[in-house]
């Protein structure tokens, strides 16, 4: 019977039991896609990652994700979490080039501190994808109550960045009581759309720029403690806005607060002319646990 090592690893945060959960399977080379989806199963994460060859010799791995419900081409805590797994693993530092199915994406880690960091560069820059369902409706299924959801600048919109999410602001007080409605989301009827992201300006921490939740239940993630995906997408919405100020600026997003698994995202914003122009995603990881897997 085959065996297959795999770590675990808490993402977006630097200590355990808290960030996101991630299982990385080191060297997924001989499991066919089905035998991925199951092993994401028996792991029940919000997401597992397989690690293989690069296809191109130049870059360091092919990467596959996946969550509960399917394969996603991108997201952001496995990402940063796989990076740091091989970088350990290879005891590499520095620059790592990761093929994932939604492109190349340059990550640079650095394991010479307290706990391992690693940054990507998303080669998706943010853009509208499509019409958002109407505010009242995401009000319903946020279990919130009518006006909580900004309507004006701020309105909901459906924004990429190598994963689709349907963004909505509303009130530090309304994120944070906000509670799934399971009927009600399906009348959002998301269609490759990941989930639905709240937030909220500022947060716990005084340095939180944003405070936010996302809610993904088509996905098997009822909410999730952090979500790199989202967060590379949300500076389009902010763009969209008109709130995003050109420059460089720096951001730290917040979440899985409400989950008790307190997550730090930290965001690099390039901008021009209003428009993004580069996003960066980075956050610390530490393994929790590692074992063989017999398949």
């Amino acid at each position: 019977m085959p065996r297959f090592d795999y770590e675990v690893f808490d993402v977006f945060t630097g200590a355990r039991f808290q960030g996101n959960q991630l299982a990385v399977v080191a060297d997924a080379r001989g499991l066919s896609t089905a035998d991925m989806q199951t092993i994401t199963r028996e792991f029940n994460l919000s997401e597992t990652v397989f690690v293989l060859p690069p296809e191109n010799p130049q870059n360091t791995a092919r990467v596959r994700i996946f969550t509960l419900g399917y394969e996603m081409a991108f997201a952001g805590h496995p990402t940063v979490g796989v990076a740091i797994s091989i970088a350990r693993a290879r005891k590499l530092s520095g620059d790592l080039r990761l093929e994932l199915n939604a492109g190349l994406f340059p990550v640079r880690v650095d394991l010479d501190r307290p706990a391992a960091f690693a940054e990507f560069q998303n080669p998706n820059l943010p853009a509208e994808r499509g019409k958002a369902p109407d505010a009242g409706l995401i009000e319903a299924a946020m279990s919130l109550p009518a006006g909580a959801i900004e309507r004006d600048a701020h309105r909901p919109r459906i924004v990429g960045a190598g994963a689709n999410f349907l963004y909505a602001k509303a009130r530090l007080a309304d994120v944070r009581r906000a509670k799934l409605n399971p009927g009600a989301f399906d009348a959002l009827d998301l269609h490759e759309t990941v989930g639905v992201l709240l937030y909220a300006d500022g947060g716990e921490a005084a340095d939180a720029r944003f405070h936010v939740r996302m809610f993904a239940p088509n996905a098997g993630i009822p909410e999730d403690p952090a979500t790199g995906g989202a967060a590379a997408g949300l500076p389009g919405q902010i763009a969209l806005a008109g709130a995003l100020k050109d420059g460089t600026d720096r951001w730290v997003i917040e979440q899985g607060f409400e989950m008790d698994r307190p997550s730090r995202i930290h965001a690099t914003v390039e901008a021009h002319g209003g428009a993004v122009k580069s996003v960066r995603i980075g956050g610390e990881a530490v393994p929790v646990m590692k074992g063989q897997l017999d398949f």
